[in-house]
């Protein structure tokens, strides 16, 4: 007998509907499965007998054929276990197959040997993505039955063992998840801000905290160079706390994409923008994302909030390097034999690093670094990655006056004006593909940035005198006009200009 069950493959960030088949035939007794299966699907085969067994059945003495369809895309994962014993005790007449052959239904989890199911990677973009081709019901693990209800107009069906899916596709009734209100969950954000850490508890560096609010405001790419305990990574991990909330279409973003990566740990939303911050030992693919069937990496777990490369300089100049084009156009292509895949980049990059190895160069009087040692060290950090960062900053060591001094901002209040000047570019942006003046295209520069005359005679002259690029070039102009905008100016005046030049010459 045939039978047929609807599932779901992931593929980068996006899912495409897969029918697990199952034919049950005389003939010599088999398990065969077929469909261009990795070996976690293979090995779904003593899974599933296992589970079968100990739910109270016998699979009989028959071939059995089990297709995961369509062929040419690649499987991946443990979900597929769950539909292929559901397909398979449909084609032996334990479940009646008229409920399972509806393409309405949609069944997806992994399965213990004892017929528990597990939790999985990926409900919330295989309910979106299904309930786009007109399926409403969905059998999921319990673990995962909030993250799919956050859906309007779906039935999430969360099971706990395999024997509760057989009774309820033989008609015991089951009350489906019911709707997590996200509008409800989204005014509650406040409570979570919160738990932010406070730029108030910063003791000076005044010129830092300054540089991190325009980079904030405009989504610039920033750099900070300092010794050892200058407050880098204090000021790094605080910019959570002053990034505007992201609107709930950015929310369900970011969900989607955790949800992909099973990183959501047990929420079933993520109501905070993203701040990674892997260790300097990553790899290229951990960073930028890979694999044979591509998952995200560092750099998309970071979309729409900070990815923060502390001890920048430590990384590999091959990882580093590998940011290349994702900083630059906000996405990551990745090409496999099979297809592209594309995966969101949205970032704002935070880099720290020390001056040289041992991190107190230009203190000869504590740094024993010859000039080669700090060249091949801060060598590492290529000029192309250089080009792509907006902002530089020293960060001097905190003056003994300054210990303990509480900072006369907190993080509320810089928000806020980060927030002000977020509307300023929201309605300056109407109609275009970008929302932040990092993201001005060359051809749109001189309409967004008006410099007045003394402003474009100085980044004229510090365009000759300091050997820029015209990447470089732009991005000052980009910078200055978000200081023109946190001072409410239209023009972009010299003053301005002069400030983002500065935040270019600290760069080695």
């Amino acid at each position: 007998m045939y039978s047929k069950v609807y599932s779901a493959a992931l593929l980068g960030i996006n899912m495409e509907m897969v029918a697990v088949e199952t034919d049950v035939s005389d003939g010599l007794p088999s398990f065969e499965m077929v469909g261009l299966l990795n070996s976690e699907v293979k090995e779904a085969r003593e899974r599933v007998r296992s589970a079968i067994k100990n739910t109270g059945y016998l699979l009989p003495p028959k071939r059995i054929t089990v297709n995961l369809s369509p062929a040419d895309i690649r499987k991946e994962g443990s979900s597929f276990d769950l539909p292929i014993a559901v397909s398979i005790l449909s084609s032996l007449g334990l479940i009646y197959h008229r409920n399972v052959s509806d393409e309405k239904i949609m069944i997806a989890g992994e399965l213990s040997l004892s017929g528990k199911i597990l939790p999985m990677n990926g409900v919330l973009p295989m309910v979106i993505a299904a309930r786009e081709k007109g399926i409403r019901t969905f059998i999921v693990p319990m673990e995962n039955a909030k993250e799919g209800a956050v859906i309007k107009d779906v039935n999430i069906y969360g099971m706990t063992t395999l024997r509760d899916v057989i009774s309820f596709l033989n008609g015991t009734e089951y009350e489906s998840e019911p709707y997590v209100d996200f509008s409800n969950m989204y005014k509650d954000m406040e409570n979570i801000d919160k738990e932010q850490l406070d730029f108030a508890d910063i003791s000076g560096q005044e010129a830092v905290k300054r540089a991190a609010k325009i980079a904030v405001a405009g989504m610039h790419h920033m750099l900070l160079i300092g010794t050892p305990g200058s407050g880098k990574s204090m000021i790094a991990k605080r910019i959570p706390g002053i990034l505007p909330k992201p609107n709930m279409e950015e929310c369900m973003e970011i969900t989607k994409i955790h949800s992909i990566a099973g990183q959501l740990k047990g929420s079933n939303i993520k109501l905070n923008r993203p701040f990674r911050a892997p260790h300097h030992s990553v790899t290229d693919k951990a960073l930028i994302g890979g694999g044979s069937n591509p998952r995200p990496g560092e750099i998309t777990l970071a979309h729409r909030g900070v990815l923060f490369l502390d001890e920048l300089a430590e990384f590999k100049r091959e990882t580093i390097d590998a940011l290349r084009q994702p900083l630059e156009t906000g996405e990551v292509i990745i090409n496999r034999l099979n297809g592209s895949y594309v995966f969101p980049a949205g970032i704002m990059l935070v880099a720290a690093t020390n001056p040289c190895k041992c991190g107190y160069y230009p203190d000869r009087n504590r740094c024993s670094c010859s000039e080669i040692q700090v060249k091949n060290y801060l060598g590492k950090i290529s000029g192309p990655i250089l080009d792509r960062i907006d902002i530089c900053v020293n960060t001097p060591p905190v003056m003994v006056e300054d210990i303990g001094k509480k900072s006369s901002e907190s993080s509320e209040d810089i928000r806020k004006e980060i927030e002000n000047v977020r509307r300023i570019q929201e309605e300056r942006f109407k109609g275009e593909p970008y929302r932040f003046n990092s993201q001005i295209t060359p051809s749109k520069l001189e309409e967004y940035c008006m410099l007045s005359k003394e402003a474009k005679s100085i980044i004229d002259k510090a365009y000759k005198s300091l050997g820029l690029s015209v990447r470089v070039y732009h991005k000052m102009m980009r910078v200055a006009r978000t200081i023109a905008d946190l001072d409410g100016e239209v023009y972009v005046e010299a003053k301005h200009i002069a400030e983002a030049i500065g935040y270019r010459t600290e760069i080695f």
